[in-house]
Parts: C-alpha cells; sequence; structure tokens
C-alpha cells in the first residue's frame, strides 16, 4: 500500500488543513465560556446529567467564565496567539449548550465576538436537541457575513450508548438535527464521538463512519470516554462498573473508524485531552495532549493505514434519506 497521502505526510485529514484550504492561511479558535447551562443540568428539567460530564461543561477555561465575553476573546486570543502563532481567529463557544438563550442575546454575542478584527467566523457548540427553529434564521444570517461552523455533541449513532451516557436524547435527533441544519443554513457542521463505551464493536465503528460519509457533515471530534472527578462515571469506575481504555485498544477503535471515514472529512481531534488533570482519575493517557496522537499515527503508518483507505460510497442508509426528507 502506497504510503503516499494528500495531507502532507499526516494520516489522516487534520482540521488545520482544512482551515489553511479554507482561508488560505493558519486559522486557530478562541474558545470561551459564556453559556451557563445545559438540558440535563437545568433545574426546569428532572434530567440526570450525562455521566462523563464535570461542574464545567467542558470548557476550557472554566475560572475565567467570570469575565465578559470581549475580555475572555482577548485575553484567550493572546495565549493562543503565542502558542500557535497564528493571527487570524475563530471564536469558539465551547462550554454547555449555546443555543439555549434567547435570539437577541445570541445575536448580540455573535455581533461581538464578529466586530473584532482578528476574527474570521463562529465555531458553536450545542447539542442535537437543541436547535429550535428559531435558531435556524440566525445562524443563516451570520454565515452570509462570515464563516460558521455549529459543533454538535452527538457522541454516538447508537441509542444503548447514548442511554449509557445518559445524553436525553437518541440517535435519530442526531441525524435529523444535521439534516435540518442542512436544510436551513449553509453552516458548516462538525459532531463530535465518543469512544471507548460499551458495545464499542469493529461493526458499530465502521457504520458510524458509514453514516458520517452519507450526511452533509465537514468534520468530526474524537474522544476517549474517560473518568473525571465529581461525575456519576467516577462512581461507575470506583463500582468496577467502567473500565476505560487503554491507548492501544481505543488506537485500534480509531484507526479502523478512520480507515472507512471519506477522505473529504477533516478531523479535529484523535482524542481527548483532560486540561484539568488534577480532575483526571483515568485512564492517565488523557492528560497527555501529543503522545496519543503520536501513537495512534505510528501504528497507522506501521499498519501503512490512511484515512479512508477502506471508504466505499456505498449507497445512503433508508433511515437517514428518511430524516433528510
Amino acid at each position: 500500500m502506497s504510503t503516499e497521502t494528500p495531507w502532507q505526510g499526516r494520516r489522516y485529514y487534520p482540521i488545520s488543513q482544512y482551515f489553511r484550504r479554507r482561508f488560505g492561511e493558519r486559522v486557530a479558535k478562541i474558545s470561551v465560556s459564556i453559556a451557563e447551562t445545559c438540558p440535563n443540568r437545568s433545574s426546569a428539567n428532572a434530567i440526570e446529567p450525562c455521566i462523563f460530564c464535570d461542574e464545567w461543561g467542558s470548557a476550557a477555561y472554566p475560572l475565567e467564565k467570570d469575565r465578559g465575553l470581549l475580555e475572555q476573546i482577548r485575553f484567550n486570543k493572546n495565549l493562543v496567539s503565542r502558542r500557535l502563532k497564528s493571527q487570524r481567529f475563530l471564536v469558539y463557544f465551547q462550554s454547555y449548550t449555546n443555543t439555549l438563550d434567547k435570539v437577541e442575546i445570541l445575536r448580540q454575542r455573535f455581533d461581538t465576538a464578529l466586530a473584532e478584527d482578528y476574527v474570521d467566523g463562529l465555531v458553536v457548540g450545542t447539542r442535537p436537541d437543541c436547535l429550535p427553529r428559531r435558531i435556524f434564521p440566525l445562524l443563516e444570517e451570520m454565515s452570509q457575513r462570515s464563516y460558521v461552523m455549529v459543533e454538535l455533541g452527538a457522541q454516538s449513532f447508537f441509542n444503548d450508548q447514548l442511554a449509557f451516557l445518559k445524553r436525553g436524547h437518541s440517535a435519530e435527533k442526531n441525524i435529523e438535527a444535521v439534516c435540518a441544519l442542512a436544510r436551513h443554513t449553509h453552516v458548516d457542521i462538525g459532531v463530535h464521538l465518543i469512544f471507548g463505551m460499551p458495545d464499542d464493536t469493529p461493526e458499530r465503528l465502521i457504520e458510524t463512519a458509514r453514516i458520517i460519509n452519507n450526511l452533509p457533515i465537514s468534520n468530526v471530534k474524537l474522544h476517549n470516554l474517560h473518568v473525571l472527578t465529581n461525575t456519576p462515571l467516577a462512581d461507575m469506575y470506583r463500582r468496577g462498573e467502567f473500565v476505560p481504555d487503554e491507548l492501544d485498544a481505543y488506537a485500534d477503535k480509531v484507526i479502523l473508524f478512520l480507515r472507512h471515514l471519506s477522505p473529504t472529512v477533516a478531523v479535529q481531534r484523535l482524542a481527548a485531552v483532560a486540561s484539568r488533570w488534577d480532575e483526571l482519575i483515568a485512564p492517565k493517557w488523557t492528560g497527555q495532549k501529543m503522545q496519543p496522537i503520536d501513537f495512534i499515527e505510528t501504528k497507522m503508518r506501521h499498519a501503512g493505514a490512511v484515512q479512508g483507505d477502506l471508504y466505499a460510497a456505498d449507497r445512503m442508509p433508508d433511515r437517514i434519506l428518511l430524516a433528510s426528507g
């Protein structure tokens, strides 16, 4: 098998190259924490929180939530630019669910971000069950002004796994949300996926790739299910009800998925990174940023594997056709 790849020697299509092709230069994300909650944590709902989510709701910089939006953007821009040497940025509304607020409040936040002359667009993190129709005109309006990506926390396309995570939404809702975004807006669509759950069979990993290949999804972000303090998963781990994947096992899952994933779908991340190391219980390799990436790519290289080398453009599954009709 050829060792040549179209991604400057990488074994998969990294989001950095996707952005470079789109913008003509390196573009980095500035993460901000503005949303206050999500449906699973709202006092208005009697729903248990997701088993993996801590009190910060995936915020990259949780201690900065007390800063205003503009202050967060400018402060974090300086951090990111020093680390990545980037001059152009996307503001990433990351923590919790960013489409729960009123449209006018969201418009003000988006306008504030786009008013900064080094900002080329927005990335909006949300859930597939939190896209009311009133949000589509705003997303479309913003996409006419700048680049907009919506990142959906799909996590899995199998209902038993979503029930295990206590997500509170279905696999069908994942597909419905992607199709609705594509019908009503021109935003880029990304999905988050979690590997390392029970019943992560090879057949399911391949089917996940096939579903993504047949949906209008431009990028994926992969996470390994890991244990943080003060989460339901931590209690399960202590009771012996959950054992996280070691890196070698997780790498095999990622590689199988990538080999069946279309080479046109960009990859934002190969594994989770626990930025709050003091909260990480297991597996410890989740606290390393580069080691998992290097390990997975080295394993792909030794196997002669690249993203999409087992990809086949087969017919669209019936359930996706039904959801998009």
